[in-house]
Order: structure tokens, then C-alpha cells, then sequence
């Protein structure tokens, strides 16, 4: 079995959603650790553990930025 460490500053989770059936918002979450233990001959004995910092995402709008880490969406202050 392989296992690979997923590294904060070298990880990022993106994402894409519409918004007001218009546009689409992109942005990503920056810091992120983990592992992979993948398994090439059984592969259904794979397993990934990932810990992301909710606090870390950006989309490039400081403003939207802090509306969605409040307790309206993310919450990240109780739910880090």
C-alpha cells in the first residue's frame, strides 16, 4: 500500500459555484492536510483522510470572503 501526506502549503481544494444563475464563483481552500493510502492491486482498500481549514478559502472578494466565514455559512469561529 502507498501512502502520500498531503503538505498545507503545497495542497489547495477548489471550487466552482453559480451564483444567481448568472455567474460562476471560484475559489479555494488553501490549507489542507492529509493522507492517501491507495492500494494499486485492491484498490477498494484505499482510504483518504483530509483536515481542512475552513477559515482559508478565498475567492478573491475580501467582502464575500468574510460574509461566508460568518455564522451565516461557514461559521469558522465555532466550526474551525
Amino acid at each position: 500500500m502507498a501512502l502520500w501526506n498531503f503538505e498545507p502549503g503545497h495542497t489547495s481544494a477548489e471550487f466552482a459555484v453559480r451564483h444567481m444563475l448568472i455567474t460562476m464563483v471560484r475559489g479555494c481552500f488553501k490549507n489542507i492536510a492529509g493522507t492517501l493510502q491507495f492500494d494499486p492491486a485492491d484498490p477498494e482498500r484505499s482510504s483518504v483522510e483530509v483536515s481542512i481549514d475552513a477559515a482559508s478559502f478565498s475567492t478573491a472578494e475580501e467582502e464575500r470572503d468574510e460574509h461566508l466565514r460568518s455564522a451565516d455559512f461557514l461559521d469558522v469561529a465555532n466550526c474551525p
